[in-house]
């Protein structure tokens, strides 16, 4: 039993590995990109403006992050506290890509310029999501060996919902999240006391969201909802 429910992991790392990478990676290269239309070249000078994962990458670290969030939680969890775990990770401060450097400064129009860059992320998730439904719509599968099929099918479905999954995160309006950098806009200047209330307690807010009864519900139930909602309309553009 043991070693079918380890194979099953191994059988899910196969697949999901490269999802990770490959969504991690268009993340990166689209901050430094919509940086350099924004007049920034910092990112292209230290060398971020590339689809290569180890510019985008720490390895060390994304490898003991699948360690823990699949092995770990897939042994002792479950799958669905998996994803609770991992979102754990990242309220503890797990970070397994390597920060854009964006100097602000240089943007020609700087309100523009930082919420493009802050949206940039997910933007670029959302278009890897429509890419790869087009893939799965216009790439001939019949031509291959049914086992060629189904993997592709899972790691393409994999990099779908991955995807959407941070481009939703990254768009929720607290600190840690881009989302929380757009507060900034969104609120008054007379409320910007919200935010620095936000961030010294952010921790304490993810713990609720995370783990309080009800709240709990909510919150991933939205999450949900949000991500199934931008996956369907993506499927509409394509199909």
């Amino acid at each position: 039993m043991l070693n079918d429910q380890m194979m099953g992991l191994l059988n899910e790392l196969a697949i999901l590995f490269p999802a990770f990478i490959l969504v991690f990676t268009t993340r990166g290269f689209f901050k430094a990109f919509i940086a350099k239309l924004m007049g920034d070249d910092t990112a292209q000078e230290g060398g971020f403006l590339t689809f290569n994962p180890l510019a985008h990458i720490n390895f060390l670290s994304f490898l003991i992050m699948l360690f823990i969030l699949f092995f770990i939680g897939g042994l002792f969890l479950g799958i669905f506290s998996r994803k609770i775990l991992f979102l754990s990770l990242i309220l503890l401060g797990a970070r397994w890509t390597i920060h854009v450097p964006i100097n602000e400064s240089n943007f020609k129009r700087h309100t523009f310029g930082v919420v493009l860059t802050t949206l940039a992320g997910s933007l670029g998730n959302f278009i890897l999501a429509l890419l790869c439904f087009y893939f799965l719509k216009y790439f001939p599968f019949n031509l291959f060996p049914k086992y060629v099929f189904v993997t592709l099918i899972g790691i393409f479905g994999a990099i779908i919902d991955l995807a959407i999954f941070f481009g939703v995160l990254d768009l929720i309006p607290l600190p840690p999240f881009d989302g929380g950098r757009l507060l900034e806009f969104i609120l008054p200047r007379s409320l910007h006391y919200v935010i620095t209330w936000l961030q010294e307690y952010s921790f304490y807010i993810f713990l609720a969201l995370f783990f309080l009864p009800g709240v709990s519900n909510v919150f991933f139930g939205f999450l949900n909802s949000i991500s199934v909602f931008i996956k369907q309309g993506l499927w509409l553009l394509v199909f």
